[in-house]
Protein backbone atom coordinates (compact mmCIF):
# COMPACT_ATOMS: atom_id res chain seq x y z
CA UNK A 1 0.00 0.00 0.00
CA UNK A 2 3.00 2.55 0.86
CA UNK A 3 4.81 1.87 -2.88
CA UNK A 4 1.23 2.23 -4.44
CA UNK A 5 0.25 5.37 -2.77
CA UNK A 6 3.73 6.70 -3.69
CA UNK A 7 3.68 5.93 -7.16
CA UNK A 8 -0.28 7.44 -7.31
CA UNK A 9 0.67 10.33 -5.35
CA UNK A 10 3.91 11.08 -8.08
CA UNK A 11 1.40 10.54 -11.08
CA UNK A 12 -1.30 12.31 -9.93
CA UNK A 13 1.86 15.60 -9.57
CA UNK A 14 2.98 15.09 -12.89
CA UNK A 15 -0.54 15.06 -14.17
CA UNK A 16 -1.16 18.13 -12.03
CA UNK A 17 1.69 19.92 -13.70
CA UNK A 18 0.56 18.56 -16.94
CA UNK A 19 -2.86 19.72 -16.59
CA UNK A 20 -2.68 23.43 -15.52
CA UNK A 21 -4.55 24.85 -18.04
CA UNK A 22 -7.11 21.67 -17.23
CA UNK A 23 -10.72 22.30 -15.83
CA UNK A 24 -11.19 25.33 -12.88
CA UNK A 25 -11.93 24.07 -9.28
CA UNK A 26 -15.77 25.63 -9.29
CA UNK A 27 -16.82 27.58 -6.40
CA UNK A 28 -17.65 26.05 -2.90
CA UNK A 29 -21.97 26.46 -2.74
CA UNK A 30 -22.21 24.15 -0.09
CA UNK A 31 -22.37 20.86 1.24
CA UNK A 32 -24.10 20.14 -2.29
CA UNK A 33 -23.03 21.47 -5.44
CA UNK A 34 -24.84 19.97 -8.47
CA UNK A 35 -23.91 21.81 -11.12
CA UNK A 36 -24.63 19.17 -13.60
CA UNK A 37 -28.50 19.47 -12.14
CA UNK A 38 -28.81 15.82 -12.01
CA UNK A 39 -30.12 15.75 -8.49
CA UNK A 40 -33.43 16.31 -7.50
CA UNK A 41 -34.89 18.51 -4.93
CA UNK A 42 -36.07 16.43 -2.20
CA UNK A 43 -32.78 14.95 -2.19
CA UNK A 44 -30.96 17.94 -2.17
CA UNK A 45 -32.45 19.07 0.86
CA UNK A 46 -31.92 15.23 2.22
CA UNK A 47 -28.33 15.30 1.70
CA UNK A 48 -27.89 19.08 3.01
CA UNK A 49 -29.84 17.58 6.17
CA UNK A 50 -27.40 14.63 6.67
CA UNK A 51 -24.22 16.08 5.40
CA UNK A 52 -25.30 18.98 8.40
CA UNK A 53 -25.82 16.25 11.30
CA UNK A 54 -22.95 14.37 9.88
CA UNK A 55 -20.39 17.17 10.27
CA UNK A 56 -22.44 18.91 14.18
CA UNK A 57 -22.67 15.48 15.96
CA UNK A 58 -19.32 13.80 15.00
CA UNK A 59 -17.21 16.65 13.07
CA UNK A 60 -17.08 14.62 9.76
CA UNK A 61 -16.90 16.78 6.56
CA UNK A 62 -18.52 15.87 3.47
CA UNK A 63 -18.96 17.18 0.07
CA UNK A 64 -21.16 16.61 -2.95
CA UNK A 65 -20.17 17.89 -6.46
CA UNK A 66 -21.44 17.09 -9.86
CA UNK A 67 -20.33 18.99 -13.22
CA UNK A 68 -21.65 18.14 -16.61
CA UNK A 69 -17.78 17.32 -17.96
CA UNK A 70 -14.54 17.26 -16.81
CA UNK A 71 -13.60 18.63 -20.65
CA UNK A 72 -10.34 16.41 -21.25
CA UNK A 73 -9.03 16.64 -17.33
CA UNK A 74 -8.63 13.96 -15.34
CA UNK A 75 -10.49 12.71 -12.94
CA UNK A 76 -8.50 12.05 -9.91
CA UNK A 77 -6.83 14.84 -10.24
CA UNK A 78 -9.50 17.52 -10.71
CA UNK A 79 -11.09 15.83 -7.55
CA UNK A 80 -7.64 16.05 -5.42
CA UNK A 81 -7.58 20.00 -6.47
CA UNK A 82 -11.01 20.63 -5.66
CA UNK A 83 -10.86 18.83 -2.12
CA UNK A 84 -7.39 20.65 -1.15
CA UNK A 85 -8.92 24.05 -2.44
CA UNK A 86 -12.46 23.62 -0.45
CA UNK A 87 -10.33 22.70 2.52
CA UNK A 88 -13.11 19.61 3.28
CA UNK A 89 -12.57 18.29 7.08
CA UNK A 90 -11.48 20.09 10.23
CA UNK A 91 -7.81 21.31 10.49
CA UNK A 92 -5.80 18.87 12.59
CA UNK A 93 -8.39 16.16 11.28
CA UNK A 94 -8.44 16.38 8.05
CA UNK A 95 -11.65 14.67 8.45
CA UNK A 96 -13.03 15.19 4.98
CA UNK A 97 -14.20 13.45 1.26
CA UNK A 98 -15.35 14.54 -1.74
CA UNK A 99 -18.16 12.35 -3.52
CA UNK A 100 -17.52 13.73 -7.29
CA UNK A 101 -19.52 12.82 -10.14
CA UNK A 102 -18.75 13.97 -14.08
CA UNK A 103 -21.55 13.26 -15.80
CA UNK A 104 -20.06 12.93 -19.35
CA UNK A 105 -17.82 10.87 -18.73
CA UNK A 106 -19.76 8.60 -16.65
CA UNK A 107 -17.30 8.96 -13.94
CA UNK A 108 -17.63 8.95 -10.16
CA UNK A 109 -14.82 9.37 -7.50
CA UNK A 110 -14.89 9.51 -3.75
CA UNK A 111 -11.47 11.52 -2.04
CA UNK A 112 -10.24 11.05 1.31
CA UNK A 113 -8.65 13.04 3.29
CA UNK A 114 -5.86 11.71 5.46
CA UNK A 115 -7.74 11.40 9.02
CA UNK A 116 -10.33 9.52 7.53
CA UNK A 117 -8.37 6.80 5.31
CA UNK A 118 -8.67 4.00 8.57
CA UNK A 119 -12.39 4.18 8.03
CA UNK A 120 -12.98 4.80 4.67
CA UNK A 121 -10.63 2.96 3.00
CA UNK A 122 -9.72 2.25 -1.03
CA UNK A 123 -11.13 -1.09 -1.02
CA UNK A 124 -14.16 0.42 0.75
CA UNK A 125 -14.93 3.30 -1.43
CA UNK A 126 -14.25 0.98 -4.30
CA UNK A 127 -17.56 -1.08 -3.07
CA UNK A 128 -19.30 1.88 -2.58
CA UNK A 129 -19.08 2.98 -6.06
CA UNK A 130 -19.27 -0.45 -7.86
CA UNK A 131 -22.21 -2.07 -5.26
CA UNK A 132 -24.38 0.87 -4.18
CA UNK A 133 -23.70 4.34 -6.71
CA UNK A 134 -22.78 2.87 -10.26
CA UNK A 135 -26.24 0.09 -9.87
CA UNK A 136 -28.28 3.32 -9.68
CA UNK A 137 -26.83 5.38 -12.01
CA UNK A 138 -27.05 2.72 -14.85
CA UNK A 139 -30.67 3.15 -14.40
CA UNK A 140 -30.38 7.34 -14.47
CA UNK A 141 -31.27 7.10 -10.51
CA UNK A 142 -28.82 9.63 -10.18
CA UNK A 143 -30.28 11.43 -7.20
CA UNK A 144 -30.73 7.83 -5.12
CA UNK A 145 -27.15 6.64 -6.35
CA UNK A 146 -25.82 9.70 -4.70
CA UNK A 147 -28.18 9.80 -1.77
CA UNK A 148 -27.07 5.88 -0.62
CA UNK A 149 -23.47 6.46 -1.66
CA UNK A 150 -23.07 9.39 0.63
CA UNK A 151 -25.39 7.68 3.26
CA UNK A 152 -22.71 4.68 3.32
CA UNK A 153 -19.74 6.98 3.29
CA UNK A 154 -21.04 8.57 6.55
CA UNK A 155 -22.27 5.14 8.02
CA UNK A 156 -18.34 4.19 7.73
CA UNK A 157 -17.05 6.89 9.07
CA UNK A 158 -19.11 7.56 12.12
CA UNK A 159 -19.72 3.72 12.87
CA UNK A 160 -23.38 3.58 12.23
CA UNK A 161 -23.16 0.16 10.35
CA UNK A 162 -27.32 0.76 10.07
CA UNK A 163 -26.82 2.98 6.94
CA UNK A 164 -24.00 0.39 5.57
CA UNK A 165 -25.60 -1.85 2.75
CA UNK A 166 -24.67 -5.44 3.37
CA UNK A 167 -22.31 -5.65 -0.07
CA UNK A 168 -19.91 -2.93 1.45
CA UNK A 169 -19.86 -4.54 5.27
CA UNK A 170 -18.25 -7.67 3.90
CA UNK A 171 -16.20 -6.40 1.97
CA UNK A 172 -11.99 -7.89 1.98
CA UNK A 173 -8.66 -6.17 0.90
CA UNK A 174 -7.88 -7.26 -2.74
CA UNK A 175 -3.82 -7.34 -2.89
CA UNK A 176 -4.28 -8.22 -6.64
CA UNK A 177 -5.64 -5.06 -6.89
CA UNK A 178 -2.86 -2.89 -5.32
CA UNK A 179 -0.17 -4.84 -7.37
CA UNK A 180 -2.32 -4.46 -10.69
CA UNK A 181 -2.59 -0.84 -9.62
CA UNK A 182 1.53 -1.04 -9.23
CA UNK A 183 2.19 -2.30 -12.07
CA UNK A 184 0.37 0.55 -14.35
CA UNK A 185 1.83 2.98 -12.49
CA UNK A 186 5.48 1.55 -13.44
CA UNK A 187 3.95 1.35 -16.86
CA UNK A 188 2.85 4.95 -17.45
CA UNK A 189 6.13 6.44 -16.02
CA UNK A 190 8.38 4.29 -18.04
CA UNK A 191 6.46 5.33 -20.86
CA UNK A 192 6.55 8.77 -19.82
CA UNK A 193 10.58 8.58 -19.46
CA UNK A 194 10.71 7.76 -22.72
CA UNK A 195 8.65 10.81 -23.78
CA UNK A 196 10.68 13.29 -21.90
CA UNK A 197 14.04 12.02 -22.80
CA UNK A 198 16.74 13.00 -20.87
CA UNK A 199 14.22 15.18 -18.62
CA UNK A 200 12.51 12.16 -18.15
CA UNK A 201 15.67 10.54 -17.06
CA UNK A 202 16.17 12.46 -14.22
CA UNK A 203 12.87 12.25 -13.22
CA UNK A 204 12.85 8.30 -12.88
CA UNK A 205 16.53 8.71 -10.54
CA UNK A 206 14.69 11.17 -8.58
CA UNK A 207 11.58 8.92 -8.08
CA UNK A 208 13.53 5.83 -7.29
CA UNK A 209 15.45 7.81 -4.47
CA UNK A 210 11.85 8.72 -3.12
CA UNK A 211 10.99 5.07 -2.95
CA UNK A 212 14.06 4.49 -1.45
CA UNK A 213 13.03 6.71 1.41
CA UNK A 214 11.10 5.44 4.61
CA UNK A 215 7.64 6.77 4.44
CA UNK A 216 6.19 8.16 7.57
CA UNK A 217 2.70 9.26 7.54
CA UNK A 218 2.18 12.94 9.22
CA UNK A 219 0.60 12.73 12.33
CA UNK A 220 -2.81 14.13 13.03
CA UNK A 221 -4.96 14.88 16.09
CA UNK A 222 -7.66 12.44 14.65
CA UNK A 223 -10.24 11.00 16.88
CA UNK A 224 -12.32 7.66 15.10
CA UNK A 225 -15.95 8.42 14.10
CA UNK A 226 -16.28 5.18 15.08
CA UNK A 227 -16.48 5.32 18.68
CA UNK A 228 -20.06 6.67 18.60
CA UNK A 229 -22.98 7.02 15.47
CA UNK A 230 -25.86 9.44 15.36
CA UNK A 231 -29.04 9.87 13.00
CA UNK A 232 -30.17 12.80 11.50
CA UNK A 233 -33.69 13.21 10.80
CA UNK A 234 -20.39 30.04 -10.39
CA UNK A 235 -17.79 27.31 -11.96
CA UNK A 236 -14.99 30.44 -12.79
CA UNK A 237 -13.49 30.75 -16.20
CA UNK A 238 -11.35 28.06 -17.39
CA UNK A 239 -9.44 26.95 -20.56
CA UNK A 240 -12.26 24.52 -21.66
CA UNK A 241 -15.68 26.11 -20.49
CA UNK A 242 -17.39 27.59 -17.35
CA UNK A 243 -20.13 27.94 -15.81
CA UNK A 244 -21.69 30.41 -13.03
CA UNK A 245 -24.54 29.99 -10.37
CA UNK A 246 -26.17 32.68 -7.79
CA UNK A 247 -26.38 30.47 -5.00
CA UNK A 248 -24.19 30.90 -2.29
CA UNK A 249 -23.96 29.78 1.10
CA UNK A 250 -22.30 30.21 4.27
CA UNK A 251 -20.78 26.81 4.25
CA UNK A 252 -16.70 26.40 3.90
CA UNK A 253 -14.04 23.81 4.45
CA UNK A 254 -12.27 23.72 7.87
CA UNK A 255 -8.60 23.16 6.66
CA UNK A 256 -8.39 19.40 5.60
CA UNK A 257 -5.90 17.95 3.75
CA UNK A 258 -5.86 15.11 1.08
CA UNK A 259 -3.51 13.30 0.07
CA UNK A 260 -5.04 10.79 -2.74
CA UNK A 261 -6.62 8.21 -0.81
CA UNK A 262 -10.07 7.19 -2.44
CA UNK A 263 -11.47 5.22 -4.78
CA UNK A 264 -13.00 5.85 -9.21
CA UNK A 265 -15.73 4.24 -11.05
CA UNK A 266 -17.50 4.00 -14.35
CA UNK A 267 -20.99 3.25 -15.58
Amino acid sequence: MVLKRKLLCFIAGLVFAAGLFGLEVPELKGRVNDYAKIINKETTAELESYLEALDNQTGVQMVVLTIPSLDGDDLASFAIRTAEKWQIGHAGKDNGALLLVALAEHSVRIEVGYGLEGELTDAKCGLIIRNVIIPEFKNDNYSAGILKGIKNMGGIASGDASLVDEDVQNDTEDDDTDIGAVVMAIWLIFIFTLISGKQGLLRWFILTQILRRPYTKPKRNYTSGNSSSFSSSSFGSSSHSSFSSSSHSSFSGGGGHFGGGGASGHW
